[in-house]
């Protein structure tokens, strides 16, 4: 088997900063050393500085990469637009470079997907059917039936198969785009892909929370700014139910509230490694990973304002199956009615929440 041509080119963001060139307003250092740390005195400090750092991304919509990863991304521009000319030049080229541009998007997916790490995994190969252990019989469970639609089943079984669905993305880039453009127009694709199928696996997962509220938990509602009281109360709706409460899930303006509140600063061990941070990482509270969606690129947002999850271990919350991965089929003007090459690009996918009490809600009152 030939190697691919395009197999060396990676993806970042098109309006990637370098972390390393940012100062906080009124500062001499950098915000991020050479060895990857947030330069910081201490923990009021360094929450701090991820929130100024969150502040700037939000209003700029800046996602900082590494020093090193902005000198990849650099010499990657003249390679991706190279390979967008050959791939309108070549059908070999063409194929070669979905294929790419696919693997990429599963790596995203598999690292940054918020879904994707709440979620149990099952690896699924041919002839093998998704099926869902249930902890507890007769419980109700909400189960994707496509990219965010949602239906809620009662299972009275030990065993239940879920349906699966497919998740889909269309990049396709004009002719005249490529005649017009001094952009990197394929890192714009990958980010558009990124939206059709990483973000859309997440609001998935984000609608099946929402949904199964009410069953076991009620949803709660935020008056003023988020309390260590309040979300101390948010994590014993799920871990009364003996389901250990791993993740705290938490829109960017909640984490003012944690970062401005001296009695947060006490409960939450905050990351210092900046690899972390852009992964969505925030650090841990009351025996939970924080994490927000505040980081992301402005249209890979999931979570509206005010809005907070906590969300049991895997094993007790719900479980998605995974098929193989992203396929990439080549289409061109002849699909598209105009002058182009694309890609259709799918993957195969169930996803449940099979247990209610897994998931607490809570959203911030609306002034």
């Amino acid at each position: 088997m030939s190697k691919n041509s395009f197999s060396n080119l990676t993806f970042a963001t098109p309006n990637a900063a370098v972390a390393s060139e940012f100062r906080l307003p009124g500062r001499q250092e950098k915000f991020v050393g050479r060895d990857g740390d947030i330069n910081a005195s201490g923990k009021k400090d360094l929450l701090q500085s991820l929130s100024a750092l969150l502040n700037h991304t939000e209003t700029t919509g800046d996602v900082f990469v590494t020093e090193s990863m902005a000198v990849e991304q650099e010499k990657m521009t003249k390679s991706r637009k190279a390979a967008v000319l050959a791939a309108f030049d070549s059908p070999t080229s063409h194929r070669e470079l979905g294929q790419v541009l696919a693997n990429e998007l599963y790596i995203s997916a598999n690292k940054q997907g918020f879904s994707r790490r709440f979620l149990k995994r099952q690896d699924l190969s041919q002839g093998q059917f998704p099926i869902v252990q249930m902890r507890m019989k007769n419980v109700v469970a909400q189960i994707a039936s496509g990219p965010v639609r949602t239906e809620t089943q009662f299972i009275r079984d030990n065993w239940f198969t879920p349906p699966e669905f497919y998740i889909n993305a269309r990049p396709f880039i004009e002719k005249r785009d490529i005649e017009r453009s001094n952009t990197d127009v394929l890192e714009e694709k990958y980010i558009e892909s990124l939206e059709a199928i990483m973000v859309q696996e997440d609001r998935t997962w984000r609608l099946l929370s929402l949904q199964i509220q009410g069953i076991a938990n009620e949803a709660t509602t935020i008056v003023g700014n988020l309390t260590p009281t309040a979300l101390a109360n948010l994590r014993i709706l799920v871990t009364k139910w003996n389901v250990p409460a791993a993740y705290c899930f938490v829109a960017s303006d909640l984490w003012a509230d944690i970062t401005g509140d001296p009695g947060f600063q006490a409960l939450i061990d905050p990351v210092s490694k900046h690899e972390l941070l852009v992964q969505g990482f925030l650090g841990n509270i009351l025996g939970m990973t924080m994490m927000t969606d505040g980081y992301r690129h402005p249209t890979h947002h999931v979570l509206n304002v005010g809005e907070i999850f906590v969300v049991g271990e895997a094993d007790f919350h719900g479980q998605y199956t995974d098929r193989g991965g992203i396929e990439s089929q080549p289409i061109d003007g002849t699909v598209e009615k105009f002058p182009g090459r694309g890609w259709f690009m799918s993957e195969t996918l169930s996803m449940v929440v099979t247990n209610p009490r897994s998931v607490a809600y809570a959203v911030r009152q609306a002034t």
